[in-house]
């Protein structure tokens, strides 16, 4: 079992247009106006705001231990020994290389974790300058495990299941979990948006979530951390014996007299449906969401190209919705 949620920050942006094509000046020549919206926009916000922001928040909150920071694919900071209270080491680092990465940038990641009275949460932000209009600039995914439902090194299957049985049967041990967690994200949405105050902040899920037992998936795999259902507790923390959590987790759930309505995921975190949904034991539900882009294989970002803003165009579905046939009037910004 995982408590998993998600945040989107919403800043500012300015409408990227691709290069007129020979097409676009011919009408032009004649009074028209070409659409030259790609569907992207760039934000307007710099990395070093992003950094100082994310530290006031984290701080405001009492979250003090760093795991990594990333910027365009260069590792400013990563803590592989588990050193605690090092997220000032983690903006040290970035200070050490902010005349680098300070203003301009495409891609960064930065991730810290935190425990709390039997949960253990890893965060990660995530920001890109340049994102498609109906996505943020700023995702921020939280993904937690209950320690007491956590296989330990050196542990048999028989002494976890006599150690994490009786909580995985408690409905109401579960419940207080769940809130615990939807607690935690709700603080780290009002801190964050008290850091960027001209941002919109929203919570866009903050839920458990039940992994449907896989033996051909003893180890998960890594994910792409674009994906979109990126975890980054399983990122960081591989773990060889989650399939034992997930079995034990799973005969627990249906063993009650009424299942709870929780999501229901499978190894790589692909939503299969709600643990109440009639068939739900026998494969994912007609609840599933079936539209292309909600699958975890998918980059969450969506294209990484905006039509290259050259004269080549269209290089993925994104790119349609500056097409000259698109239409319509989107203004600008993300408000």
């Amino acid at each position: 079992m995982k408590l998993y949620g998600s945040i989107a920050v919403h800043v500012k942006g300015e409408e990227i247009l691709r290069t007129p094509r020979f097409w676009d000046k011919f009408k032009r020549a004649f009074g028209a106006k070409p659409d030259l919206r790609t569907g992207h926009l760039r934000a307007s916000i710099e990395a070093t705001a992003i950094v100082e922001a994310v530290r006031d928040a984290l701080r405001k909150i009492g979250i003090h231990n760093a795991i990594s920071l990333v910027i365009d694919d260069t590792i400013l900071f990563h803590d592989r020994e588990g050193k605690p209270d090092d997220l000032g080491d983690l903006f040290l680092a970035f200070h050490d290389n902010s005349s680098v990465f300070g203003d301009g940038f495409d891609e960064l990641r930065l991730a810290v974790e935190h425990r709390e009275v039997g949960l253990h949460m890893v965060i990660e932000l995530q920001a890109r300058s340049e994102h498609p209009r109906d996505r943020p600039a700023i995702r921020i995914v939280l993904s937690g495990r209950i320690e007491a439902l956590t296989p330990r090194p050196g542990e048999d299957a028989e002494a976890y299941r006599k150690r994490a049985e009786p909580i995985a049967t408690d409905p109401r041990a579960i419940e207080v979990y769940r809130l615990q967690f939807a607690t935690f994200v709700d603080q780290v949405r009002d801190a964050i948006s008290g850091a960027l105050p001209n941002a919109r902040v929203e919570v866009e899920r903050a839920e458990p979530r039940i992994v449907r037992p896989d033996e051909k998936a003893v180890e998960p795999r890594a994910q792409n951390p674009d994906d979109r259902g990126y975890d980054p507790f399983l990122y960081y923390y591989p773990n060889p014996l989650a399939y034992a959590a997930d079995a034990l987790m799973w005969g627990a759930l249906f063993s009650m007299a009424a299942q709870p309505h929780y999501v229901v995921v499978d190894h790589a975190n692909h939503v299969q449906g709600f643990a109440d949904d009639p068939g739900i034991l026998r494969g994912p539900t007609s609840s599933v969401d079936s539209s292309p882009v909600d699958t975890a294989t998918d980059s969450w970002w969506g294209s990484d190209e905006a039509g290259d803003h050259g004269d080549q165009g269209d290089t993925g579905w994104w790119d349609s919705l500056g097409s000259d046939e698109s239409g319509g009037d989107f203004g600008g910004g993300d408000f």
